[in-house]
C-alpha cells in the first residue's frame, strides 16, 4: 500500500517497445536485466482460498494463525476496529488499482462493513454495510453519538439513527488540506486515539478531538504514512515505506524532555519466505539477494503495538510492522523496559529453507498485510489486502507492469482476509462491567476506550468515582493514570488528585501528575508555582532519569520549559483604568497561554509554518461576529491579513467550542487588547448569544462567508 519507489524512464524491452508508465520517469534506460523476475518466479501467481492461503503461513513458536473473515464478507480491506459490543468494523478500499491503468479510483465505492460473529465461534458470518459510497476510505473512530470517517479528502461524522448498523445521515466536517485525489496512498489516516485525549493521524499535520458534539483541530508533527499505535505510555508508533517504525520518544508534542524527538528501527532487512520479484526497481543489484528474496525491507504500511494485551510480559511493547511487499509481518521488541533503553531487537526466527524469517511469514504472494490493530481480546489482527498489485499507478513502473500482466497478478480482485495471532496459552479476559473499572482493565484497549467514551460523551457525572479512582493508592498505577487524563479531558482535574499522583513511589504516575500540573497552568484553579515543592522532592528521587529530568524543570520554572511561557505584556492604561476589563484581560492571559500560544506565540506574533499573526489584525479588531466565530466553530481554507494573503502556514484555524463561554470571552478581550491592540471586550453574553444562532453549524467558517 505504499508508495515508495522512485520513478522509472522509458526502455526498450524484450525488442519491443515499452510505453512508460507513471513510474517511469527518474530511472537509467540500461534495463537489460528488466525480465530477471523469470529467474525465480516465471509462472503466472496462484489463487488459494483462504483455507488453502491460512495453511501457508509460519508464525513465531507460542502462536498460531486463525481466519476469521473473508471474501465474499469483506473485500479490500484496509483497516478494523471494533464498537463496545465486539462487532468488527472494517474499511474497503474497493476501487484501488481495479486494473493496471488504475481506471475510476475516485468512484464512489469503498465501504464501511459491519461483521459479527453471531454464533460465537470466533469466525465472522454476519456482514451489514454501514456505508456504501465513500472515496477511499481509510479509517475511522467511535465517538459519542456516531462515528467519524475519514475517506481520500474529508472527514465525515455519520449517525446510525434506527438501530440497523447502516448509515442514516452524515456530514462532512473537515476537508482536509492534504487531500491527495491524484495520490491515494499520500492523504490523511488513521483516528488513532492516546492516552492525552488526542486522536493522531499518519500523513497528517494535525490532531483531533471530539468534544461535545464538535471537532477540534491543533497542530501537530507531521507522523508517518499509514496506520498509527500508541503504548501504555501514550508514545505515538508510526511508520515509513522503507523503515519499518519510528517511535516518538517524548511521548507528547511537546513538554516531557526526550533523548531526541524519534526512535527508528535498528535495521531495515526484512526475512521472507519466497522470492519477492513483484516490485519496482528489483532489476537492479542488491536490490534482491540470490535466493530471490529481498534484501531491504518495503511497502512497509500499518502497525500495531502489544501493549498490556494477551501475550503477556515478554512481549510488551512489541511492534508488529506490515510489510505487504514481501508478505511479512516483522516483529520489533525493547531490549529494556521504557524508559530505561531506546535499543529495539529485530525478532526473526530460524527457518529451514530461508535460514531466518520474520514474526509472520507466508509463501502466498498474495498475502499482502497492509494494516494490523490490537483487539478488546488483546490480541494481535492482520488486515490481509489480498492481490497480487499493490503498487499505485502513479508509481507502478514498466518493469512491474510487465511481469504482473504475464504472471496474472492483476487478477483477481475483490479478495480479502483477516487474521487473528493467537497464543496457544490464550485466556479470556471479560470486558469491564463500567466505564470506570474499564479505566483499570488489564488490556490497554480497554482502558483507551473507557477514557476515550468518558471524555468525549462528557460524562461529569462520573467525576466523583473517577477521582476516587485517581486517589486510590492500592489501584493500578496506569487506572489512576487513565483517571488523570479523563479528569483532564473532562475540565475537571482537580488539585488533590495531581499532588497524590506526584507523590506516588510510581515513577510513570508521578510522572503524569507533573505533566498534568504544568498544564494546568490557566485552565484549572491552580498553577505549577504551587507545585514547585513537590517538583523538588521528585528531582531528588532515585528514579528513571525522564522524571527526575521532568520534575527539576517545573521545580526550577515554575513551567515546563517546551511550554510557552507567559508573556509579560505590558497592561495598556485603558485595560488598566477598567476592572472588569483588566480581570477579563489577566484570565485571558492565562487561558492565551496554554490554549493559543503555540501557535500564534506569547507575544502574538504568529509562528513561521504554523500560525499567522495577531498583533494589529483586523481578523482580531474588526467585527465581533467574525472573531466569535472563527473562535468557536474554527476556520478554513486561504485567508488575507489586513488585505495581504497569508502564506505558508496550513489553512485550519481549529475551533473551540468546547470551551466555556467565559474561557472564550477571556480570551478574546486579552487579544484584543494585547501587543498594542485596542478594542472592546468580549462577553460570555455574546458567546452565548453566537451559539444559539448558529446552532446549526458544525463546519469551520471560510473568509468568504464573512463578506
Amino acid at each position: 500500500m505504499k508508495s515508495h519507489l522512485l520513478l522509472l524512464a522509458c526502455f526498450l524491452c524484450g525488442g519491443s517497445i515499452v510505453h512508460a508508465q507513471g513510474g517511469d520517469g527518474r530511472e537509467s534506460k540500461d534495463l537489460l536485466a528488466s525480465l530477471n523476475w523469470k529467474k525465480w518466479s516465471p509462472d503466472p501467481v496462484p489463487v488459494f482460498s483462504a483455507e488453502q492461503s491460512l495453511a501457508k503461513f509460519k508464525v513465531a513458536p507460542g502462536f498460531k494463525v486463525e481466519l476469521v473473515a473473508s471474501e465474499p464478507m469483506v473485500k479490500d480491506p484496509v483497516f478494523v476496529d471494533w464498537d463496545d459490543q465486539g462487532r468488527m468494523w472494517v474499511g474497503e478500499l474497493r476501487t484501488y488499482m481495479i486494473d493496471l491503468d488504475g481506471s475510476n479510483e475516485n468512484e464512489r465505492k469503498s465501504r464501511v462493513m459491519v461483521l459479527e460473529d453471531t454464533d460465537g465461534d470466533g469466525r465472522m458470518d454476519k456482514s451489514t454495510a454501514f456505508l456504501d459510497d465513500m472515496i477511499n476510505v481509510r479509517s475511522l473512530s467511535f465517538v459519542d453519538g456516531g462515528v467519524l470517517v475519514v475517506e481520500s479528502g474529508a472527514l465525515w461524522f455519520c449517525q446510525d439513527k434506527d438501530g440497523d448498523l447502516v448509515c442514516d445521515e452524515k456530514k462532512k466536517l473537515i476537508d482536509f488540506a492534504t487531500s491527495a485525489h491524484g495520490n491515494i496512498e499520500h492523504a490523511e489516516n488513521a483516528l488513532h486515539f492516546a492516552l492525552d485525549n488526542w486522536m493522531y493521524n499518519s500523513k497528517s499535520s494535525r490532531k483531533l478531538a471530539w468534544r461535545r458534539g464538535q471537532i477540534v483541530q491543533m497542530p501537530a508533527r507531521g507522523r508517518g504514512q499509514w496506520g498509527m499505535g500508541s503504548d501504555a505510555y501514550g508514545r505515538l508508533y508510526f511508520n515509513s515505506n522503507s523503515q519499518w517504525f519510528e517511535v516518538d520518544w517524548a511521548t507528547y508534542d511537546r513538554q516531557w524532555p526526550s533523548k531526541g524527538s524519534s526512535v527508528r528501527a535498528p535495521t531495515n532487512r526484512v526475512y521472507g519466505i519466497r522470492p519477492n520479484t513483484a516490485l519496482n526497481r528489483n532489476y537492479k543489484p542488491g536490490r534482491i539477494l540470490e535466493d530471490g528474496r529481498v534484501a531491504s525491507v518495503t511497502t512497509i504500511s500499518g502497525l500495531a503495538v502489544h501493549s498490556h494485551g494477551a501475550y503477556g510480559k515478554d512481549w510488551e511493547s512489541a511492534i508488529f510492522s506490515m510489510s505487504p511487499g514481501t508478505n511479512t509481518v516483522g516483529a520489533f521488541l525493547p531490549e529494556k523496559p521504557f524508559p530505561a533503553s531506546d535499543k529495539y531487537l529485530h525478532k526473526f526466527y530460524p527457518d529451514p529453507v530461508w535460514k531466518e524469517r520474520e514474526f509472520l511469514a507466508s509463501t502466498d504472494e498474495r498475502f499482502r498485510p497492509v494494516n494490523a490493530s490490537m483487539g478488546p481480546d488483546g490480541c494481535l489482527y492482520v488486515v490481509d489486502f489480498h492481490r497480487g498489485v499493490i503498487q499505485h499507478k502513479r508509481f507502478l513502473t514498466s518493469y512491474l507492469r510487465n511481469q504482473s500482466a504475464e504472471r496474472k497478478l492483476d487478477k483477481p480482485i475483490g479478495l480479502g482476509r483477516i487474521y487473528r495471532i493467537v497464543p496457544e496459552d490464550h485466556k479470556k479476559v471479560d470486558p469491564p462491567k463500567d466505564l470506570v473499572t474499564g479505566l483499570s482493565h488489564p488490556y490497554l484497549w480497554w482502558r483507551l476506550r473507557s477514557q476515550k467514551r468518558i471524555v468525549e460523551g462528557d460524562k461529569v457525572d462520573l467525576v466523583p468515582a473517577v477521582q476516587k479512582l485517581a486517589g486510590d493508592e492500592k489501584a493500578s498505577p496506569f487506572g489512576r493514570v487513565h483517571a488523570l487524563w479523563s479528569l483532564a479531558g473532562l475540565g475537571k482535574l482537580d488539585e488533590k488528585s495531581v499532588r497524590g499522583a506526584i507523590r506516588s513511589k510510581d515513577w510513570f504516575l508521578s510522572m503524569t501528575g507533573l505533566r498534568l500540573a504544568g498544564e494546568s497552568k490557566g485552565v484549572a484553579d491552580f498553577f505549577p508555582d504551587s507545585f514547585k515543592p513537590l517538583a523538588a522532592e521528585v528531582s531528588k528521587r532515585e528514579a528513571p532519569a525522564t522524571l527526575v529530568s521532568y520534575s527539576s524543570l517545573l521545580f526550577d520554572n515554575g513551567y515546563p520549559s517546551r511550554a510557552v511561557k507567559t508573556y509579560k505584556d505590558k497592561e495598556a492604561d485603558w485595560v488598566k483604568k477598567d476592572k472588569d476589563l483588566l480581570s477579563s484581560y489577566r484570565k485571558g492571559r492565562d487561558q492565551y497561554v496554554v490554549t493559543c500560544g503555540a501557535c500564534h506565540q506569547a507575544d502574538g506574533k504568529g509562528l513561521a509554518n504554523m500560525a499567522p499573526a495577531l498583533a494589529k489584525s483586523d481578523w482580531v479588531l474588526g467585527d465581533t461576529r467574525r472573531v466569535i466565530g472563527v473562535a468557536v466553530h474554527g476556520l478554513m481554507g486561504p485567508i488575507k491579513v489586513n488585505g495581504e494573503p497569508v502564506v505558508g502556514v496550513p489553512p485550519i484555524m481549529p475551533p473551540h467550542g468546547f470551551m466555556k463561554d467565559e474561557q472564550l470571552a477571556d480570551i478574546l478581550t486579552y487579544v484584543r487588547n494585547a501587543w498594542g491592540n485596542q478594542a472592546d471586550g468580549i462577553s460570555a453574553d455574546q458567546i452565548s448569544d453566537y451559539r444559539k444562532k448558529e446552532s446549526a453549524r458544525v463546519a469551520p467558517w471560510t473568509e468568504s462567508e464573512f463578506k
